[in-house]
């Protein structure tokens, strides 16, 4: 236990949320490392983390929307930031890391999507260039032929999920936050939360590649987070996927085609 007023942390994480964005300024460092002496260095002071290599954050409140892999400690070198010295992780609780996932291995490699209704430039180049990473049977869905139902009367099939689209946040009503696909004869083309939650998956990732995916009840807004917090990243655990990438901002559409191409072509080696 820190001794820190919830309405302090708030303020702290909202100015980082806003500097941050700010190009070419480095502004942004002492509220994170204020956050940082917060909220690890009692846990390093204490010996807790010694070898440790990863961590795992079950947030609260408004630190569902701290990107805790920035938070920096002062070297001679410069500011070192969490994710240099350790693998973190997001759970939605503790029981996560007992709690088995959907038995079986689905035989597809990679299922992407990226709508044309998304009007998104380089969604479509992003689902195609990922895919020379994964073997077949995968399936790429482009403009028109990316469905809501076509999603999901495949997903379950898949190792590897992608989502190349635009993400809609729903702050008073969480459970119809979701992802654009394109609509069908009985799907209105929003993957919706509640809609997630009745999939079976047994995805090993899922990636929303989409703005404020990560989002749920409660950041700047009069709902009240915490327990109650439900987002797509939730919803995508719930429906039995082992992890979920997602995002805390918005996202540029040229940007996030080299940010993806790059990061599986990590995740293939």
């Amino acid at each position: 236990t820190v001794p820190v007023r919830a309405i302090d942390l708030e303020a702290k994480v909202t100015l980082l949320r806003d500097l941050i964005l700010r190009v070419d300024s480095d502004s942004w460092l002492k509220p994170a490392e204020s956050l940082r002496r917060i909220l690890i260095d009692p846990i390093q002071a204490a010996g807790w983390l010694k070898d440790i290599r990863r961590i795992y954050v079950v947030p609260h409140g408004v630190l569902h929307y701290l990107p805790v892999v920035v938070l920096p400690r002062s070297t001679s070198e410069g500011p070192r930031y969490l994710m240099e010295d350790y693998s973190v992780s997001y759970l939605p609780a503790a029981a996560s890391l007992v709690n088995g996932h959907a038995a079986g291995t689905p035989g597809g490699s990679l299922l992407a999507l990226a709508p044309e209704r998304a009007r998104l430039p380089y969604a479509q180049q992003e689902a195609q260039s990922i895919g020379q990473y994964f073997p077949p049977p995968r399936s790429v869905l482009l403009g028109r032929r990316a469905t809501e139902g076509s999603f999901k009367r495949q997903a379950r099939g898949y190792r590897v999920i992608h989502l190349a689209t635009h993400g809609t946040f729903n702050r008073l009503n969480p459970l119809l936050s979701g992802v654009e696909l394109e609509p069908g004869r009985s799907e209105d083309g929003l993957l919706q939360v509640h809609e997630i939650l009745g999939l079976k998956l047994q995805a090993q990732l899922v990636t929303l590649s989409a703005c404020d995916t990560a989002m749920g009840s409660g950041y700047f807004s009069e709902v009240p987070p915490g327990d109650d917090f439900i987002g797509l990243t939730r919803a995508f655990l719930f429906a039995g996927s082992q992890s979920v990438l997602a995002s805390l901002w918005e996202v540029n559409d040229r940007t996030t085609l080299r940010l993806m191409t790059r990061f599986y072509s990590h995740l293939a080696k």
